[in-house]
């Protein structure tokens, strides 16, 4: 009776041991995983910063683009006025030197050819300039809506490692809250039989 007790002590103490064990690796596990949640929580933060950087960088981008391309439309317009004004300056001139002495016709047209022409070069010159501005700016505004895409493209990911986490603390707590069943006692062993002898 006292070896069956003894047994039954036994069994309840390793018992208490393996709860006592398994209590404290999920405490193990629960700090483990607040760790990694919050390292989860900063690194979201941290692309949160970024993503906002790279919107606040792409309107930017856009503002000079839209300047770039009100200036374009601008110096275009510049070009087709000094157009016409060669164009008139021009046909004025040849009126005026058919009219006056044909030796003075080639002198009367390049006088009145030459600020306009000086004009529409430089025109021209910052047209050029404004089309590879544009162009910096447009490529420069690809990269960052690639760059916003791979943001959100990683701020996805970490929420989906999020949530595995916690679907697995969540398991982790009902296995815990499980209460643990009693291990049944072993059979008492029968008693030897003594064999006396025959008297």
């Amino acid at each position: 009776m006292e070896q069956n007790q003894e047994q039954e002590a036994n069994q309840g103490s390793a018992g208490e041991m393996m709860i006592l064990g398994l209590i404290d690796h999920a405490d193990r596990l629960g700090k483990s995983a607040q760790g990694t949640q919050r390292a989860l929580s900063e690194q979201i933060q941290e692309l949160g910063q970024l993503q906002q950087w790279a919107v606040n960088a792409a309107l930017e981008i856009q503002k000079r683009a839209d300047a770039a391309i009100r200036n374009l439309e601008t110096e275009r317009g510049r070009i087709q006025g000094s157009q016409t004004n060669l164009e008139r300056n021009a046909m004025q001139a040849i009126h005026d030197a058919v009219e006056k002495q044909s030796g003075k016709i080639g002198r009367q047209v390049e006088n009145a050819l030459a600020t306009p022409l000086h004009e529409i070069k430089q025109a021209a010159g910052q047209v050029m300039q404004n089309v590879k501005e544009a162009n910096r700016l447009t490529m420069g505004f690809v990269f960052l809506l690639g760059m916003v895409g791979g943001l959100l493209f990683g701020y996805l990911a970490v929420m989906r490692t999020q949530s595995r986490m916690d679907d697995r603390l969540d398991r982790m707590e009902q296995v815990l809250s499980t209460p643990a069943q009693p291990v049944p006692a072993a059979p008492n062993p029968p008693a030897p039989a003594h064999k006396g002898k025959a008297k």
